[in-house]
């Protein structure tokens, strides 16, 4: 997807962020610092760098811009898992931040197109490029999702009912048991004819309804059954057996939340703000990652 995230734009509209950001302020909320020593972490001032990561490594790009876009990368040895809003948000900043696994051994280089902070009206902005090497873990061990240890989970078998993430807000809760929320993954549906992807973007909420991270990713139809968003730096700080929320939104029309009577206990549906169905508890289908 060459052009800006349009739905991911609006969602950072009604934050305010309108503008370039600091690509090194620390924020609350994030991860320990053990947790960030196991991420490759790069912004602009390596732009043009060549620089080194091993199999199963998270790297992370920092940039100010107006609005995010999809990266340009040219080996499958690096993919994209998500784009994530660096956060909680500050008025007048604005940082996008490129989430990478090092999949497999090999070189590839990643480009971003971003807006020059200070000079935005220069035609085409500015790109950032970095080449990346990717070898092997020490002893040959990929440390692939090494963070990622399942958590939650809605085991229930699937009957074929789903709803539209289009215009609706659809909320699935749960209760996190480690201190740590390093990703979350959705089970959807190609529910209507139309592209061959979309946009779909993830909110994580606490009790209260406040937003607390804000991740998307370009699904394609042929890899909707299973859609992994992952969280900057490392995961973030979440206290065990208190409520948080997974919401979902975009897709265009193109994709449905799968959902299920019953299911897991410690949470369920909603639908507008109302249970997802008026005679019965009934839950989406998800599952969540963590780590100490």
């Amino acid at each position: 997807m060459a052009n800006s995230r349009s739905a991911f734009s609006l969602v950072a509209l009604a934050f305010l962020w309108t503008s370039c950001a600091n690509a090194g302020a620390q924020k609350a909320g994030i991860s320990s610092t053990s947790a960030k020593q196991q991420i490759l972490s790069l912004n602009f001032t390596n732009n043009g760098q060549h620089v080194a990561a091993t199999v199963g490594q998270q790297i992370e790009i920092r940039l100010g811009a107006m609005a995010p876009y999809d990266p340009q990368v040219s080996s499958s040895a690096i993919r994209l898992e998500s784009v994530a809003l660096d956060w909680p948000p500050n008025p007048g900043l604005a940082t996008h931040v490129y989430i990478f696994e090092a999949a497999a051994e090999g070189e590839g280089a990643v480009k971003v197109p971003i807006t020059d902070c200070s000079n935005p009206d220069l035609p085409g902005g500015l790109t950032f490029a970095v080449t990346i090497r990717v070898g092997r873990a020490d002893a040959g061990r990929s440390t692939h999702y090494a963070s990622r240890t399942p958590d939650q989970a809605n085991t229930a078998q699937w009957e074929n009912a789903w709803t539209n993430l289009e215009f609706n807000v659809l909320r699935q809760s749960f209760m996190p048991s480690r201190p740590r929320l390093t990703a979350v993954e959705v089970e959807l549906v190609v529910a209507n004819p139309g592209p061959a992807s979309s946009e779909v973007t993830m909110t994580l909420l606490n009790a209260g309804g406040d937003p607390l991270a804000v991740v998307a990713k370009t699904v394609p139809v042929d890899a909707c059954r299973h859609v992994l968003f992952v969280f900057p730096n490392g995961g973030l700080r979440v206290s065990p057996g208190q409520l948080y929320s997974i919401e979902l939104s975009g897709g265009a029309g193109l994709f449905g939340w799968k959902y299920v009577m019953g299911g897991y206990t410690n949470g369920a549906a909603s639908f507008n703000g109302k249970p997802l169905l008026r005679d019965a508890r009934s839950t989406f289908l998800f599952r969540t990652f963590g780590a100490r």
